[in-house]
């Protein structure tokens, strides 16, 4: 029994913490990326992650938009299912989609493991490194 107990307590204290805040607690930086990126979208839910790694922020648009930012409050992942705004999406790899995939559009970004992934309409997931240079398409 004092086994069980134990075991349920590190389980516990080892688990994400997820908290919503409300949007006038949501870090200025979040906001003002929200605000040039998205104007017509407002913050619909913001959800704060802890664990003992690292700090998240998920945050969920009306207009249906999903962003993820780091504890830096830096982007790190947009997911949509329409295309995404120029803006939001790094020089060189917006140049190189639209002239390699002209007939398609990005609906998603991430960085991800020190590369940035785009996701198109089409499901084709194009790789790239941080400058921006084509790596590979991903399965």
């Amino acid at each position: 029994m004092i086994t069980t107990v134990v075991l349920s307590l590190i389980f516990v204290a080892g688990c994400d913490k997820e908290t919503v805040i409300p949007e006038q607690n949501v870090p200025t930086e979040i906001n003002n990326y929200v605000s040039t990126h998205f104007p017509n979208c407002s913050i619909s839910k913001a959800i704060k992650e802890n664990d003992e790694n690292e700090e998240m922020y998920e945050i969920t648009l009306s207009c249906g938009i999903k962003l993820e930012f780091n504890k830096q409050k830096e982007i790190i992942d947009i997911d949509w299912n329409t295309k995404l705004p120029d803006s939001v999406i790094p020089t060189n790899i917006l140049t190189y989609v639209n002239s390699n995939y002209s007939t398609n559009f990005i609906i998603g970004w991430e960085l991800q493991s020190g590369n940035q992934e785009v996701q198109l309409n089409n499901n084709l997931v194009l790789v790239f490194d941080m400058a921006g240079e084509f790596l590979r398409i991903d399965d």
